[in-house]
């Protein structure tokens, strides 16, 4: 009795905090209730219930297990998370893939399935008053997986397939660039895998991982639409209470560490007569509490960047993970003009370390990144997505709240420890991809460099 009063009571100052504070006054919106279970199985369950009318409904899961876990010694089986993700909805005890997709036809629903580095993520789409059918499906298509031979040499075949096809270069640089910066740890390595890798992964492997990673103990789903809290929460319980936990995996990987010095590398490209580059290094945890600070500087950056070389194209990105992920700004010049970007790019990074940001400069990054989470709850997915983050990095029951808040706050000085800490702190990895004829001229300035195969 006391221990459900606590649940409710949980719930109850969840609610307030999340429909007090997330918005400024002036984009105020109506708020979700929510209504939270942990099963016996130790399922965390949420239940955001929308005041919108409508059938818009969105349910989540996340299960923290991800490549980052993909097995590679004694033999490199890279791949083998992102193989498996692809194999759901081919098959379950009962079903196969047409009538799976009949079933969500006629649910009027999506599915999405994703794996990255940290978790597993579904996301199916429906609608509100179909929300005990929809929740049986999901669990059919994740606790009731089929992994048979047919599917499993399709599936890599596809995926081989693609590799050998040609990569978008932003994509393919990208890549390159953090194998680099993540050499000697799990990151460091194709998410997807290698054509040797996946040759040396078989069906026995896949099961083997679903088999060991997918727990209930390690894992929250989340409904949010125009539902009844009590009413889901009963129906989950029937439903996904059957699903068996496991033991849970020690997360002891071999943490990324900042790049020493500068480190260049080139790759030729003698029948371009331009450059895609990348400069980056690394960038906090997503439950580092500098995080939004460092999505300040990284922001504060960005339109520096715009406004200093507004014909490159210049995008400032960054993945918050489960360990320190990587920070970039990626670019495209004429040959001749590369290194002078890169070296422009250095500056504006060494400036934000050196004096303060203006007021107006604050008052933009903050609107942008307030805005563009704030923007996520106007839909039902929007929000999903924001509380699978929560529950994948145990970011708080409040960190709908405390996010936006937290950005706000951010002063300059907050700004600049930040840049000191994230942005291009001493070394860095650069890498170009171009005739290389034009560009080691120009690299001279930069330093010494490593040529590299394409």
């Amino acid at each position: 009795m006391i221990r459900n009063r606590m649940r409710n009571l949980l719930a109850a100052v969840i609610c307030i905090a999340f429909s007090c504070s997330i918005l400024p006054a002036q984009n105020a919106v109506a708020l979700p209730e929510l209504n939270s279970k942990r099963l016996l199985n130790d399922l965390q369950v949420i239940v955001a219930t929308t005041p919108n009318p409508g059938e818009d409904m969105t349910i989540g899961l996340v299960v923290r297990y991800g490549a980052a876990f993909d097995p590679t010694a004694p033999v490199d089986k890279g791949g083998l998370a992102n193989l498996l993700s692809r194999m759901f909805m081919k098959s379950t005890v009962d079903r196969r893939l047409k009538e799976i997709q009949a079933d969500l036809a006629s649910l009027g629903a999506t599915l999405n399935v994703q794996c990255d580095w940290d978790c597993y993520r579904f996301v199916m789409k429906g609608q509100s008053s179909k929300f005990d059918a929809s929740l049986l499906l999901l669990y059919q298509v994740v606790c009731e997986a089929q992994f048979i031979e047919e599917d499993f040499a399709s599936v890599k075949q596809q995926i081989l397939q693609e590799m050998q096809s040609s990569r978008d270069p932003r994509r393919r640089i990208r890549m390159q660039f953090e194998k680099n910066l993540f050499s000697g740890t799990s990151y460091g390595r194709p998410l997807e895998g290698t054509a040797k890798s996946l040759g040396a992964i078989t069906v026995g492997d896949v099961r083997y991982f679903y088999h060991k990673y997918f727990t209930p103990n390690e894992a929250s789903l989340i409904v949010v639409g125009n539902v009844s809290g009590s009413l889901v929460l009963q129906k989950a319980s029937r439903i996904w209470g059957a699903w068996v936990r496991n033991d849970p995996a020690p997360f002891t990987f071999k943490p990324p560490s900042f790049p020493k010095a500068k480190q260049i590398y080139l790759e030729d490209d003698p029948g371009s007569t331009a450059a895609q580059f990348i400069v980056g290094g690394l960038f906090p945890r997503r439950d580092d509490p500098v995080y939004p600070y460092a999505l300040m500087a990284a922001q504060i950056l960005q339109e520096r960047l715009t406004k200093l070389l507004p014909t490159s194209l210049l995008t400032v990105g960054e993945e918050g993970r489960r360990m320190t992920g990587p920070l970039y700004v990626q670019g495209q010049a004429a040959a001749e003009q590369a290194a002078e970007q890169i070296m422009a790019i250095q500056e504006a990074a060494d400036a934000l370390k050196t004096s303060l940001v203006s007021e107006d400069e604050l008052v933009s990054a903050q609107k942008k990144l307030i805005g563009e989470f704030n923007s996520r709850l106007g839909t039902s997915e929007g929000i999903c997505r924001i509380m699978l983050d929560s529950e994948l990095y145990r970011l708080g029951s409040n960190y709908a709240v405390s996010y936006p808040d937290r950005i706000r706050k951010c002063d300059a000085e907050a700004v600049k420890r930040a840049a000191n800490s994230w942005i291009l702190p001493g070394g860095a990895i650069f890498l170009l991809r171009g005739p290389a004829a034009v560009l080691k001229p120009a690299l001279e300035p930069l330093g010494s460099y490593k040529q590299i195969l394409p």
